[in-house]
């Protein structure tokens, strides 16, 4: 079920940026229990507006969405919300970015679970997921992943001058360090490639595979 939330006129902006709701743009700070807004959204979603239109891909309902988005005040700057969907693997991001008139060479997923916030009818998409709970569980000395990582991680994908962010993705496995633990069963599939690097924050790169699913899934995990 998609919700228009779209209101101002003017250039289409050439990239579509898919965020998660629970978890990656809304999630549970650990200290008082209560739900809160990703850090920097406020300064950033706007300035990411200049290059991707944002919208929500969640599996609540557009009306839970629309309310905990404008709670938290981050509604205004979404211009569709894709609500229930609830695919066995993934979210079909290939349709989203076909019924907004985009393309996959410069869209992004945005979430927090691998199993959930890959595509399930495309290849071509890269996901960054941004892992709060395992980064404040195994990096008790880490601040929590905020907005400006994302769009400094979006400013790390076009550095490599690649025709789409899927190439970019594997222009920067060739200078990264291998990271052979990662390798093996994740999240009902399997890792079968990984990487990982640090641009002024550490990062890995992944392929995932699952057997519902075909081909590789390329993924960014930032925790």
């Amino acid at each position: 079920m998609a919700i228009d939330n779209e209101t101002a006129n003017g250039a289409v902006p050439p990239g579509l940026m898919m965020w998660d709701l629970a978890g990656t743009l809304i999630s549970l700070d650990p200290r008082t229990g209560k739900p809160g807004p990703l850090p920097g959204c406020d300064v950033y979603l706007p300035e990411l507006a200049r290059e991707f239109r944002h919208v929500v891909t969640t599996g609540d309902t557009a009306a839970e969405a629309r309310h905990q988005l404008g709670a938290h005040e981050i509604l205004p700057h979404l211009v569709r919300i894709f609500a229930d969907l609830h695919e066995p693997v993934g979210k079909p991001f290939g349709r989203v970015i076909a019924e907004m008139g985009a393309g996959t060479a410069r869209s992004l997923a945005v979430g927090d679970r691998l199993r959930t916030d890959v595509a399930s009818d495309t290849d071509r998409v890269v996901s960054i997921l941004i892992n709060q709970e395992g980064r404040q569980e195994g990096h008790q000395e880490s601040q929590p992943v905020n907005a400006g990582m994302v769009a400094y991680m979006v400013h790390i994908l076009r550095r490599q001058s690649a025709a789409d962010f899927l190439t970019a993705f594997h222009h920067l496995t060739i200078t990264a360090m291998p990271e052979p633990a990662d390798v093996g069963p994740q999240a009902g599939g399997e890792v079968v490639a990984a990487w990982h690097r640090d641009d002024g924050f550490p990062y890995r790169l992944w392929l995932w595979t699952h057997p519902d699913l075909e081909g590789q899934r390329a993924v960014i995990v930032i925790a």
